[in-house]
């Protein structure tokens, strides 16, 4: 053989080599794109190789990716065209027994997997084919057929680390966390640092709310290849399970530009994330992207809430009528809570509220499942029925907030609610004798004295959430005082203790003047006590001395201490008209 000869022959060889090497290793790359989610590079590598190099294998490979993008009938004619190709390719002959295992004919697909296993069971790759099969489909699977499948694959290529994988996913089927792991594992064995591997031992154990673990092996399939898509979708859900929900959103935006996704889908997740992470501009831009391509009621819901937040009650109303209308099935409390604020929004009588609005929200408290969320909820529309001094409204929607989650009730809650009742005790008008009702009177004193007396024992749970608070105290001996005949609670000393503890802890506070208002009733109320019940002069003179450092024309007080011209006693005014502070809510 001359010398031309022998190198056109070795030109050839290495070239028919190169060839062979870049036609594998662009599978492998097409199968990389699928794993990363990157289906619409994974479309375009597959068609290219079909279109371009001709042949079964790689007809085979167009209709996997038909069938993990869910294009079942693509995938049918790639797999037939594969078979026209070469009717003894048994890949193509796995990939039509897994599109009828897709459409619920399992005795076709065993047909046709039995003929392929018996004709190659030598083949790991068409064993590790016919058990992935058995793994992808949600009503149709069977994962003890698929690990038996795949672990003839294994005995025959220790190597096939996907084989592994699909034993994992198998094992899930069946709930067996622990051993899924474990075949996880043996797929970082078969391929060190495998991205695919470590964001699937994430996902068991995100499964399994070991949130840690989850966290660090996600992290791992990052490090492994960081446009590994599926990691950060992954991290964007434990993050918000985690409440952690701008991280969530921010994840959530890297899996959508590493995977170049455009499923509508996954625009509506995104702008659940959106929302979530109360960037609501961009969750209606989420929105507007998968707006007429996806038939997905929820989108209406979405458009509600995120027009609301964006102060668009109009449209926010009209998507929530249109959602709540046509899927009623789907509605939840947080839907009527959505459309009722967006009414409200639109109120124009001063209330600050519309009757309607109100009325939706507390249906969505009735429809949650969480008492924290309910209470919630109820307590908003409390605090609208406060402002615009709707008291029995308040009261009855503080008492329902309340009672729902006592256990992260705050003080603040509670002081609002017993300030509610005393408001409502105040509007009570006792009659008096020739009042056209005077006969009511005794019921109607009763009524009063009753709303004092609820009151006050709502302010006692203040007390004992905030033992050092003095307004706590304030409003206890107030109620108390408002209560019981004035003489009476003196004589008595009933709403003493209150008073008493309430001057103590204003007197610690480096600056007591605060509290000014309420140590002119505090002081006063001690001094008559100490004088005429408890016949004290020295301890009625020291109040009576602190009275007039905080009000120094105090008359009764300088009538006491002999420093004016005697003048009728006064008891001690009305409580409860000085100003309501909140408390700090704990």
């Amino acid at each position: 053989m001359n010398r031309n000869m022998r190198m056109k022959l070795v030109a050839l060889v290495f070239g028919l080599l190169a060839f062979v090497n870049l036609h594998a290793q662009t599978v492998q790359d097409g199968l990389a794109l699928i794993h990363g989610e990157r289906y619409n590079e994974a479309g375009t590598a597959f068609k290219k190789l079909a279109e371009g190099t001709p042949s079964a294998d790689n007809q085979y490979y167009l209709g996997y990716y038909y069938i993990k993008t869910n294009q079942l009938d693509e995938a049918q004619k790639a797999f037939e065209k594969g078979l026209s190709l070469d009717e003894k390719s048994y890949l193509n002959q796995v990939g039509l027994g897994t599109i009828a295992l897709s459409k619920g004919d399992r005795a076709k697909a065993k047909e046709l997997f039995d003929v392929a296993e018996k004709k190659n069971k030598k083949d790991a790759e068409v064993l590790f084919r016919i058990g992935e099969a058995y793994t992808l489909f949600e009503k149709n699977n069977d994962p003890a057929e698929a690990i038996r499948l795949l672990d003839l694959a294994i005995a025959r290529d220790k190597n096939l680390a996907d084989a592994y994988l699909a034993k994992g996913d198998a094992l899930m089927l069946r709930n067996e966390g622990g051993n899924a792991v474990t075949a996880y594992e043996y797929a970082l064995t078969a391929k060190p640092n495998y991205a695919v591997a470590h964001n699937a031992i994430g996902s068991v154990y995100l499964r399994g709310k070991n949130y840690n673990l989850a966290l660090e092996n996600y992290k791992k399939a990052i490090e492994a290849d960081a446009n590994f898509a599926p990691a950060y979708k992954d991290l964007a859900e434990l993050y918000f399970f985690a409440q952690k929900y701008k991280q969530a959103a921010e994840n959530f935006d890297l899996y959508l530009q590493k995977s170049g996704s455009t499923d509508p889908e996954m625009q509506l997740r995104g702008a659940q994330f959106a929302f979530t992470a109360d960037d609501y501009t961009k969750s209606l831009q989420f929105l507007e992207q998968a707006k007429g391509k996806i038939n997905n009621p929820i989108i209406k819901r979405m458009y509600g809430w995120a027009y609301f937040k964006t102060n668009k009650p109009d449209e926010a109303i009209q998507n929530l009528d249109e959602f709540i209308k046509g899927s009623p099935d789907k509605v939840i409390g947080d839907d009527y809570k959505y459309l009722g604020r967006a009414l409200n929004a639109k109120s124009t009588d001063g209330k600050g509220y519309d009757s309607l609005g109100m009325e939706y929200i507390k249906k969505g408290a009735e429809m949650d499942t969480s008492k924290a969320e309910a209470a919630a909820a109820y307590k908003e529309v409390a605090g609208l029925y406060y402002a615009a001094k709707d008291y029995p409204k308040a009261a009855a929607a503080f008492e329902k907030g309340n009672s729902l989650d006592t256990a992260k009730a705050s003080a603040n809650d509670y002081y609002y609610e017993g300030l509610s009742n005393f408001q409502i005790a105040q509007s009570y008008i006792v009659p008096k004798s020739g009042d056209p009702n005077f006969a009511d009177s005794v019921k109607i004193a009763t009524e009063k004295r009753n709303l004092y007396l609820k009151a006050d024992s709502i302010f006692a749970t203040v007390t004992k959430k905030l033992p050092d608070w003095p307004y706590g105290y304030y409003w206890r001996a107030s109620t108390l005082y408002n209560a019981y005949d004035r003489q009476e609670n003196v004589d008595i000393g009933i709403s003493q203790p209150y008073y008493l503890k309430l001057t103590e802890l204003a007197e610690k506070d480096p600056d007591p003047s605060k509290y000014k208002n309420y140590l002119k009733l505090a002081y006063g109320y001690l001094a008559f006590h100490a004088q005429s019940t408890l016949k004290d002069e020295a301890k009625a003179k020291e109040y009576w001395e602190k009275l007039l450092k905080v009000d120094p024309d105090n008359a009764a007080a300088k009538e006491a201490l002999g420093l004016a011209v005697a003048q009728p006693a006064a008891q001690p005014a009305a409580a409860g008209t000085a100003t309501k502070p909140a408390p700090k809510k704990k």
